[in-house]
């Protein structure tokens, strides 16, 4: 029966086994979604055996805290099922950060008068992000794939748009007969521009996300606490209710926190 329900969930979602690939996952798309699944659940108990632990005498704030849970186990499942897309999006980066010295070290191999497989082989046996992308589009190629469909193949499941733009470009240059070297020479000088563009940018966006850090991140969370304190000494809150609270304060300032480093994290221009 869990068999089926899996089963349903992956034939909903015919992307996730595009997004496996892109995440550089052995999995398959039956393995994921249990894997979501089961995260989730573990998940949603730990929350259970959390809300349990602090509001066990008294059962009327432990029935709202699970209807909460419950309410927000969508919410727990859709971050655990996009957990993929982050492994995406990390991978690509790491892919873009290395994009140049990949365009270069394929030029400089180039131009020792080495071809494109030979010079891809070269670069796969590098332990770098370029060097294990290029470590599968040779492994293609040896099984007997021309070189033009493994490049092609390459960029449909590349995590970089920016590696899918060379990827197509090479294979193009090698369909039509276009010299390899004067590409790539024209694709490091556009990759040299747009990094520079990006760092300006990154720039520009650094002071807003620190400001708004500084006041969500410290100055409201500080404040609100000490009044917090004062209004519940007022009502004469029990202190059951005031521990769940302050536990849920304490659970959001830490979402923001994470959620703050994440916008640095990935607001950075990849160097």
């Amino acid at each position: 029966m869990i068999d089926n329900f899996i089963r349903g969930i992956v034939k909903n979602h015919p992307e996730i086994k595009l997004k496996l690939k892109k995440a550089a996952s052995k999995q398959t798309p039956f393995q994921y979604i249990y894997q979501t699944l089961m995260m989730s659940f573990m998940s949603l108990l730990f929350f259970f055996i959390i809300l349990f632990l602090t509001t066990r005498n008294n059962l009327l704030i432990f029935g709202i805290g699970a209807a909460i849970i419950l309410l927000l186990s969508p919410l727990v499942y859709g971050f655990w099922f996009g957990f993929v897309d982050v492994q995406i999006s990390k991978i690509g980066r790491e892919l873009d950060s290395d994009l140049l010295f990949v365009s270069e070290y394929l030029l400089v191999s180039l131009e020792s008068g080495l071809p494109l497989g030979n010079a891809i082989q070269r670069i796969s046996r590098l332990n770098r992000p370029g060097g294990k992308f290029f470590n599968r589009v040779f492994t293609e190629f040896k099984t007997g794939k021309d070189l033009e469909t493994a490049l092609d193949e390459a960029s449909t499941y590349s995590a970089s748009e920016n590696l899918r733009v060379l990827l197509k470009r090479l294979k193009d240059s090698l369909t039509i007969g276009v010299d390899l070297k004067t590409v790539l020479e024209n694709y490091i000088e556009e990759s040299s521009e747009k990094k520079i563009i990006e760092i300006k940018g990154y720039s520009k966006k650094l002071n807003p996300i620190i400001m708004m850090y500084l006041l969500l991140g410290i100055v409201v969370p500080s404040l609100g606490i000490t009044f917090f304190i004062l209004a519940a000494t007022l009502l004469e809150m029990t202190p059951q209710l005031l521990k769940l609270i302050l536990i849920c304060i304490f659970l959001i300032m830490f979402a923001f926190q994470y959620i703050t480093y994440t916008l640095f994290k990935f607001s950075k221009s990849t160097l």
